[in-house]
């Protein structure tokens, strides 16, 4: 996708990329600070937020930077496969988190005996299926790309769904214990779970329909509209990456207070009057 310079869009695309940067680097600190918070349950959210990370510090700049070229070069394949992976990384790892939640659903017992090591091979694995895919579309030809871009966007879209589906069913139709901890941690994955389906949806659907439409089609819309779409489908897409960790890690109650503590540590005034006077924010 081409970003082109715009005395509107340009600089919302680079408080947009610096706001990404910001908020994951702030949850991957929170983990990084907190020992616990480190387990094999959130080894997912955590490989989530690195990717939502890349997003920002690495497909940002790149598409900032990117320059059409003609022909075939090994430059301009490692560039684009690199602007590509980590987008594909994100959608990768929130179709990995749905489906982690599916099989805690289904099958608690045995979401229970799941160990660190089959998380870390799950997340190895992961990404060299992320790399086969960001290469394969970057040797594409230049017609096929929104295609194959709008189908990974769609089976991700997909996955969110189906999972979404099948876990709210077997939740109201399995048996709940009389601890009311158990609902209300049921009701709360299951309310995360919605969360983080309508955003995607919101957020992938409309990048998904636009870049799989003709050229032609997008030339009109745009001049209809006066409006670039394409840009503002990027806003959108991109935005996801800021919500992301929003959604998974602030909402797990020891992560938001790592987070909350860290913030109200690096902006703690030094000691003095002003420090006894204010105290830190509290959860």
């Amino acid at each position: 996708m081409t970003i082109e310079d715009s005395s509107v869009w340009f600089p919302v695309l680079i408080t947009e990329f610096l706001a990404i940067l910001t908020i994951n680097a702030i949850t991957i600190a929170a983990f990084a600070r907190v020992r616990h918070l480190r387990k094999s349950s959130t080894y997912l959210i955590i490989n989530l937020t690195v990717a939502d990370l890349l997003v920002g510090a690495g497909t940002g700049p790149l598409i900032m930077y990117h320059e059409e070229s003609n022909g075939f070069t090994w430059s301009g394949f490692i560039f684009l496969a690199t602007e590509r992976i980590f987008p594909i990384a994100s959608q990768v790892n929130l179709s990995l988190i749905s489906l982690k939640r599916l099989h805690a659903a289904l099958f608690p017992f045995r979401h229970c005996l799941i160990t660190k090591w089959l998380y870390l091979k799950i997340i190895v694995g992961s990404w060299f299926v992320i790399l086969l895919i960001a290469f394969v579309m970057s040797i594409l030809p230049q017609n096929a790309f929104p295609y194959s871009r709008a189908s990974v966007s769609a089976v991700t879209l997909l996955v969110l769904v189906v999972c979404y589906v099948i876990t709210i069913v077997n939740v109201q139709r399995s048996p709940h214990s009389d601890h009311r901890g158990s609902i209300h941690t049921e009701r709360k994955l299951s309310i995360t779970l919605l969360m983080v389906t309508g955003i995607s949806v919101l957020t992938i659907l409309p990048f998904a329909v636009y870049i799989s439409m003709p050229a032609l089609i997008q030339e009109e819309l745009s001049s209809a509209s006066g409006i670039k779409i394409h840009v503002v489908v990027a806003v959108i897409y991109f935005a996801s990456s800021i919500v992301n960790p929003l959604v998974y890690a602030i909402r797990m109650q020891e992560c938001r207070k790592a987070v909350w503590n860290l913030v109200c540590t690096s902006t703690k005034p030094t000691r003095g009057i002003l420090y006894n006077l204010v105290p830190c924010c509290k959860l």
